[in-house]
């Protein structure tokens, strides 16, 4: 009887370690099955960064610009072109997003728009300052500028920026190039304007001495209309980057790591040679 009794009980002990077993492997497995199926998903998902969030799920960035600043950014019919646009969608698709929305804003509102959270970054030719990186953050700078002096091809009276004093010059709100004649030329007229091309009109009708704007842009219109001429001498060293909320620290991290895979692979050289060469 005591024996039985003994077998019976070493039966109900294997039976009871046998289900367990099964059971902790089970599940085991069905955790790394998971694990196993996209783990880029899983480092996604665990960022805390909004926009990278965003990123994941839409596959969407969502871009501000003022697209009248050829050749970094202009509307070709409904369709938006540019160094800046080949650019941010070269570095969009690194960052894992197969969809850019732009969003067309006037280039004073973009700081306004970003922080509003109207779009994930500005890639529309904006300097990096020290006033603009009180409010907002920059990545890398991606191209290297600087103002420039822009006058009417036959123009022999201003050769250089002491020549400005008194003169009517166009600049656009928003830009370095208010602050810039504010802070340096005497007496000069300033004739702010919203668009990169009623600055140019301003100049081409006679309205304005000149134009103080970015030298790719200005040399870029005089090339193409052939009535302007650019001063030999820039006014600054500049250098453009994307702006970025503060708050989006990681997400600048992984813009500069992305802009740099551009770099090293070869396709940043192309799009600048499409646009500048």
């Amino acid at each position: 009887m005591k024996r039985r009794m003994k077998q019976s009980f070493v039966m109900v002990a294997v039976t009871m370690l046998f289900l367990l077993t099964a059971a902790c492997g089970s599940k085991a497995d069905t955790s790394g099955s998971t694990g196993q199926t996209n783990p880029s998903n899983a480092g996604a998902s665990a960022s805390k960064d909004d926009v990278l969030q965003k990123i994941a799920g839409s596959k969407t960035l969502a871009v501000g610009l003022d697209a009248t600043f050829k050749p970094f950014e202009y509307k070709s019919g409904d369709k938006f072109d540019g160094f800046d646009v080949d650019l941010i969608q070269t570095v969009a698709k690194e960052l894992g997003a197969d969809k850019v929305d732009f969003v067309d804003t006037e280039f004073k509102g973009l700081v306004p728009g970003l922080q509003a959270k109207k779009f994930d970054i500005i890639a529309s030719a904006m300097y990096i300052t020290d006033e603009r990186k009180q409010t907002i953050d920059f990545s890398d700078t991606y191209f290297p500028g600087g103002l420039s002096i822009m006058v009417k091809k036959d123009n022999e009276s201003i050769k250089g920026l002491q020549d400005l004093k008194g003169k009517k010059v166009s600049v656009q709100i928003g830009t370095k190039s208010v602050k810039f004649l504010e802070d340096n030329v005497k007496d000069v007229q300033l004739v702010k304007v919203e668009k990169n091309t009623e600055m140019f009109l301003e100049l081409e009708t006679g309205k304005v001495d000149a134009v103080v704007t970015g030298l790719p842009a200005a040399k870029t219109y005089t090339k193409e209309k052939g009535t302007t001429k650019v001063l030999p001498d820039t006014l600054t060293e500049e250098y453009y980057g994307y702006g970025i909320r503060k708050e989006n620290a990681e997400f600048k991290n992984a813009v500069n790591a992305a802009l740099k895979k551009v770099k090293d692979s070869g396709q940043y050289d192309q799009i600048v040679k499409k646009w500048f060469e």
